[in-house]
């Protein structure tokens, strides 16, 4: 098996999913307003791995010689957990170092402290010492709550792994 990351086109239904990927560091196009011809074609041309939980759709790309994964569950431990039946991803990791921006799907860089001060609250310079920015949307992150959060879940899923 190679050791480059999978890439992932998600559909409109699976967008908590898509920012999840993305914060774990895959590389994962979603989003949503995008029909099924864009998401077969996209997934053809990027090769990506189509995640959906529409059948026909499922079916549809496995028909176009497509790896796609259909999602039958709600949980979303259950979900990533039927992704890695498919494709045996590694353990789940959440830093900064592998993340990306679950808003556009950009690349993550570290950014100095010094070179936010006018772009994030007070409050959030004073208790956070690291800070990634977008490559692309330039948008700010720092380990709040969220990544606590998401961390928790990471580690219920590893646990299932």
């Amino acid at each position: 098996m190679s050791n480059e990351k999978p890439v992932f086109i998600v559909d409109a239904m699976l967008g908590k999913l898509a920012k999840k990927l993305r914060l774990l560091g895959y590389d994962t196009a979603y989003s949503s307003d995008i029909d099924d011809e864009d998401l077969i074609r996209i997934a053809k041309n990027e090769n990506r791995i189509l995640i959906t939980k529409d059948v026909q759709l499922a079916r549809k790309a496995e028909k176009k010689q497509l790896k796609a994964i259909q999602i039958t569950k709600s949980d979303e431990v259950e979900q990533f957990l039927q992704i890695n039946q498919k494709i045996k991803l590694e353990k789940y990791e959440i830093n900064g170092k592998n993340s990306r921006c679950p808003v556009c799907n950009g690349e993550l860089e570290n950014i100095e402290k010094n070179k936010i001060l006018d772009k994030v609250p007070k409050g959030v310079l004073e208790y956070n010492q690291n800070f990634w920015m977008c490559k692309n949307c330039k948008k700010i992150y720092w380990e709040g709550t969220h990544i606590r959060n998401l961390q928790k879940f990471t580690e219920k899923l590893n646990d299932r792994l």
